[in-house]
This record gives C-alpha cells, structure tokens and sequence, in this order.
C-alpha cells in the first residue's frame, strides 16, 4: 500500500522542506531511510538512525535542532512503521 504525505514543518531540512510531498510504501526500512511512523496519536517523518533487535527504530530529524524525534520518545516500535519513503516531490510555494 502506498502513502502520499505533505511535510510540516522544518525537523527534516534540509531533505524535505514543509510542503514537500512524500510517497512511502510499507516495507524493511534501513539504516539512512526516511520513514514514515505513528508515535502516539501523530504520524511523524524522520530518519532511520539505527535498528536495535528486536525491531526497534531510532529516529532523528535532519534538522536536530529542530526536532522532536527518539531523542525525547526513545525507540520507536518496528509496528509503529506506516512506511519507508521511496519517493519525494520538492513544491516551491
């Protein structure tokens, strides 16, 4: 199953700047992937910074200073996963 998402706000600047859309499909990310994953009642975009047994994900925001990401909620459940994005639309607004 595909999912399209448009970015908002800044935390994964400067690889995908607010309005950008994103296509993600569901499938084994990887260490550098950007994943598309549910943490409580939010979806949230960030990267895949590492992969602890059993299925868990540590992600960071490219714009760390920026971000809320593993570093506030901790790993992140490989259930958690929507999907990995495979493809990037860059909108200039």
């Amino acid at each position: 199953m595909l999912l399209a998402r448009r970015i908002v706000g800044t935390s994964m600047e400067p690889s995908l700047y607010e309005k950008d859309i994103v296509i993600a499909f569901r499938k084994k990310p990887k260490i550098g992937d950007i994943v598309i994953v549910k943490v409580g009642e939010r979806e949230i975009i960030k990267r895949v910074v590492k992969i602890s047994p059993p299925a868990l994900l540590y992600l960071l925001g490219d714009n760390e200073q920026e971000s809320t990401d593993s570093r506030s909620f901790g790993f992140v459940p490989y259930s958690s996963l929507l999907g990995v994005v495979i493809k990037t639309f860059k909108l200039k607004w």
